[in-house]
């Protein structure tokens, strides 16, 4: 009898199994059950308070893109490093872009970053990716939203996901229209200072100007350090935005040096919207003491 059980047991198991969907970050995941409701198992490698930068899947989560029908992509560093050996193990699985028509920034010479060390005699500057924070800006959350439906789609032509597009898009919108309304007293061109660039994006969207004090993903030294600080009180910038992602510690010492204060925003927070216009109220409020 038991073992009467145990097979039926697997057998609901394997009947009601839903397809699995892979994604990258939080925030793909939220958009993508915006869209799907509980069609599918969504897997979502990258969680919050994990490093992107240098994040290697667990074992438990390769199981399941090993299982999954389709993969969405954004253009994050471990994908360069993971998407083919999931397609070698996988090769039935789709892989899918959603930072497909989403102009890149690339950081080169310092001039598009916006880093504290333009003047630094690093004119070879850049970084091979640029700003992979795509989805921290409602301009491509859109573009992501469209590539996310058409991918979708394709997966499945016989769904109807028009109408949950079209909320998802009101959500995005209904967002930029309340990070305006947030930031229109902030003069155009503010400067705002993070540790780690992420924000790039975001400060085009809303004609800031956003000032990363990493290069390369790297801790400034010394001699780099000191003429952050001098930076930070010449022009009077009150917050350093650190990334609860990363170490802290040269962060923490140059606030400290440099009279600013130190607060977290993470680009992995869901829900999406709230942890954007969280973003720009902290800014505001930053911008007015």
């Amino acid at each position: 009898m038991k073992k009467i059980l145990l097979c039926c047991a697997l057998f609901l198991q394997i009947v009601i199994a839903k397809p699995i969907i892979a994604v990258s970050i939080p925030m793909q995941e939220e958009f993508l059950r915006s869209l799907v409701g509980e069609e599918y198992e969504i897997v979502s490698l990258v969680k919050v308070g994990i490093n992107p930068h240098d994040f290697e899947p667990k074992f438990s989560d390769i199981k399941k893109v090993n299982e999954a029908i389709a993969y969405f992509a954004i253009g994050i560093e471990f994908e360069e490093a993971w998407l083919m050996r999931f397609k070698a193990q996988n090769p039935k699985m789709q892989i899918y872009s959603l930072d497909k028509d989403i102009p890149k920034f690339i950081f080169k010479n310092n001039a598009q970053a916006h880093n504290l060390h333009e003047e630094h005699d690093h004119e070879e500057y850049h970084h091979e990716n640029g700003d992979t924070h795509i989805w921290l800006s409602t301009k491509n959350a859109k573009i992501i939203a469209k590539n996310l439906y058409n991918a979708l789609n394709q997966i499945n032509p016989n769904a109807n996901y028009k109408e949950n597009y079209e909320n998802l898009i009101a959500l995005i919108e209904n967002t930029n229209t309340t990070i305006q309304n947030t930031l229109k007293s902030v003069k155009k061109h503010q400067k705002f200072v993070v540790f780690h660039p992420m924000l790039g994006y975001f400060a085009k969207d809303y004609e800031l100007e956003e000032i990363a004090i990493e290069i390369e993903g790297k801790s400034p030294k010394l001699k780099e350090t000191a003429r952050v600080i001098e930076i930070i009180k010449t022009n009077h910038l009150p917050v350093i935005f650190a990334q609860p992602e990363f170490s802290s510690k040269t962060a923490e010492f140059i606030a400290k040096e440099s009279g600013a204060t130190l607060e977290y925003f993470s680009p992995l927070q869901t829900p999406w919207g709230e942890n954007l216009i969280n973003f720009a109220q902290n800014l505001k409020k930053s911008l007015e003491n």
